[in-house]
């Protein structure tokens, strides 16, 4: 009944990783009530194999050059997402200067810098915190998808 719930919810709202991962968690949950219960302490073994499974799965990488910038925006919004980046915008990895200098950058280009994101769309360049400047990307994504 649980797991029929959950491929329910992946049709609206989660992934098959996020399905596994919460089956993973009940798994995990139920091998520690096993273990408490009934004192077989060889089961903490898999539970802490599951931890380090769960935990690296999970984990939200951090944003440092394309190659993680690609991972980032595939693990909190989806490949769709990232797929559409690759395709509408050109992204470089640059330094905070070509802020100061916007005719250097061509239109639809996003810059990673080490703290900031530049946008230059359509002319107007915006200098934004990295996971901001994502959202907003996103954002804009989102509303050219509905209109």
């Amino acid at each position: 009944m649980i797991v029929r719930f959950l491929f329910y919810l992946r049709r609206d709202l989660l992934t098959m990783r996020d399905i596994y991962q919460l089956l993973l968690v009940g798994i995990i949950s139920l091998l520690v009530i096993i273990t408490a219960a009934s004192r077989l302490y060889v089961l903490l073994v898999p539970i802490f194999l599951f931890s380090i499974y769960l935990i690296t799965e999970s984990r939200i990488p951090e944003i440092k050059d394309l190659k993680s910038f690609y991972k980032y925006v595939e693990k909190v919004y989806g490949r769709d997402f990232a797929a559409t980046i690759r395709k509408k915008y050109n992204i470089i990895q640059g330094d905070l200067t070509l802020a100061y200098f916007p005719s250097s950058i061509k239109d639809n280009t996003v810059v990673i810098s080490n703290n900031h994101l530049i946008l230059k769309l359509n002319s107007k360049v915006l200098v934004l915190s990295k996971y901001e400047g994502v959202d907003y990307l996103i954002d804009m994504i989102k509303d050219n998808r509905s209109s």
